[in-house]
């Protein structure tokens, strides 16, 4: 007989609610797991972690801040709270303060306190903050604090520096909510309409007897997701501002599939709750805003990628906020991400400036209009010229992501392109270098800039970069090699022949570096060519190591 080689099922859970389904277990325990390594080269993050949506969310809170001032005076003797869910990496909280800072300090505004609150629900998160470098100064000037903080369990939230429980009596400003990215993370519900009639989709999960380990699932790509109808009458949630979103869809959706966010409109009951009611959201994610947009759709899609995320009902959002008397702009459809915001307590419309930059922010020039330019330049750039991608760095604000990877085609481009260029790019590479945030197995920003000013022969910047890159890359033969050249164009051979020996011992077979060790002897002992006949006659030191 052959041997029985069909793979064997197992059945995960048959018959669950969405929002109480085991997948929401999981996810909770990859991010545990993976910590800060989940945002490396596994979830998607760069999309709502960038320079450019930063200064926009900035430009709006700032408006809000002023605008709730005027409006209540007394507003100014108390701190804004900015609580960012889900904070991941930290690399959006990091540009946010520092766009708002740089903003108030253009402005010259210096009666705002604010306190910006990076919050996650696994304490590994907060471990890497409390020590990353890039966040140290904001953290001792007591701007940035951090709270452990479960979207989807009421407990209370204490900022973990200040020691402080955010209470009704603490936030005496409206709270300012961030939630990019999570709203698609946390649990929802899901339903179907057909006919005039409302159904519960239930969840059924399987997967291969190879995928399981410790009667749980490995790599959670490899579920199978099988769905069950039941139809629900009225008050399914036994909340009215609830029920009557899902009424009012079965009501006017013909024949779709939807999901309903339950473990958002969760948080956001609390929040408002710990808010005395004021509360002010900004969000971008994946999703729907319109109820046209919601019709005619299939099951819910699970995307996979590492962790998993599903499109956000952002309509059912802005209708719970309408329904108990907030306020809600969505932004008009686009392909991919969206930003909507959200009030409650207060009319938008009603703060003018805020309303004016929303406008601007969210509509006329989006975070996802930006990221589908940055899209194009990114698919196509080793087309573009060097003109050309400066224009984009500086429309990106500064941004490493970006320069990270174009930096061969840039370094490429140098000697044809023209003077001008290349000093609008180097006046502009402290601005890259201070918008530069560690994460680990990542490259780094400042050994590129070294790069950069090493082929345009601007040898004591390229130093200068490389040594404070031994920070974050540590030891590397490149990185000492280049060293050692600068150092050497700079007729500093005593330090070049200490750093290309320190080269030598990393790559004991680089004949390229005992050569240079040997001239660079020959010359500390007055013998040998002169750094003339050696940039003449040997082209090494033109070239930087990567």
């Amino acid at each position: 007989m052959k041997p029985d080689t069909t793979e064997r099922k197992v059945i995960i859970e048959q018959h669950k609610r969405f929002s109480q389904s085991a997948l929401w277990r999981l996810q909770r325990e990859y991010f545990d797991k993976e910590g800060i390594n989940a945002w490396v080269n596994q979830v998607p993050f760069y999309i709502t972690s960038n320079p450019f949506i930063a200064y926009a969310y900035a430009q709006i809170t700032l408006n809000f801040m002023r605008d709730w001032i005027k409006k209540n005076p007394d507003a100014k003797n108390h701190p804004f709270y900015i609580m960012e869910l889900g904070t991941g990496s930290g690399r959006f909280s990091y540009y946010f303060v520092k766009s708002l800072l740089e903003t108030m300090k253009q402005h010259q505004i210096d009666d705002i306190k604010f306190c910006y609150v990076m919050s996650d629900f696994t304490k590994h998160n907060i471990k890497y903050w409390e020590t990353h470098p890039a966040l140290k100064p904001y953290i001792e000037s007591g701007i940035i604090d951090f709270a452990l903080y479960d979207m989807e369990a009421e407990r209370p939230i204490s900022l973990i520096r200040q020691n402080i429980r955010l209470s009704p009596e603490v936030l005496v400003n409206p709270l300012t909510i961030f939630a990019n990215y999570i709203f698609d993370t946390i649990s929802h519900d899901a339903f179907t309409v057909h006919e005039g009639k409302l159904f519960e989709l239930l969840f059924s999960l399987s997967t291969d007897e190879k995928n399981m380990q410790n009667n749980r699932p490995v790599e959670m790509e490899k579920i199978s997701v099988d769905y069950n109808v039941h139809e629900i009458k009225s008050a399914y949630y036994g909340d009215p501002h609830l029920d009557s979103i899902l009424e009012n869809y079965k009501q006017k959706l013909h024949s779709t599939s939807f999901l309903f966010p339950m473990g958002s409109l969760h948080a956001i009951k609390f929040l408002k709750k710990l808010s005395n009611d004021k509360l002010f959201i900004i969000s971008t994610d994946k999703g729907y805003g319109t109820l046209e947009s919601l019709d005619n759709l299939g099951h819910p899609a699970i995307s996979w990628h590492g962790s998993f995320s599903m499109m956000v009902n952002f309509h059912a959002i802005g209708e719970y906020f309408k329904n108990s008397g907030g306020d809600a702009v969505l932004q008009t459809p686009r392909r991919g991400i969206r930003t909507s915001v959200f009030a409650s307590g207060f009319k938008l419309n009603d703060l003018i400036n805020t309303a004016a930059e929303i406008e601007e922010r969210v509509e006329r020039l989006s975070p996802s209009d930006y990221f589908t330019l940055h899209s194009r330049v990114r698919d196509n750039f080793e087309s573009y010229d060097l003109e050309t991608l400066a224009a984009h760095l500086e429309f990106a604000g500064w941004d490493p992501h970006i320069y990270l990877k174009i930096s061969p085609r840039i370094t490429s481009l140098i000697a044809e392109s023209d003077v001008e260029t290349l000093q609008f790019m180097a006046k502009n590479m402290p601005r890259l270098a201070a918008n530069y945030y560690f994460m680990p197995k990542t490259e780094c920003i400042l050994f590129e800039i070294g790069v950069f000013f090493h082929a345009i022969k601007n040898f004591g910047e390229a130093l200068k970069y490389y040594k404070q890159a031994i920070e974050f890359v540590g030891e590397q033969f490149g990185l000492f090699y280049n060293m050692a050249l600068c150092q050497h164009h700079l007729e500093l051979n005593e330090d070049a022949l200490e750093t290309f020996k320190r080269a030598l011992k990393l790559d004991p077979e680089s004949k390229e570096t005992a050569e240079w060790i040997t001239f660079v002897e020959k010359a500390l002992a007055g013998g040998g060519e002169s750094k003339e006949d050696s940039i003449s006659s040997d082209t090494k030191d033109e070239e930087s190591k990567k």
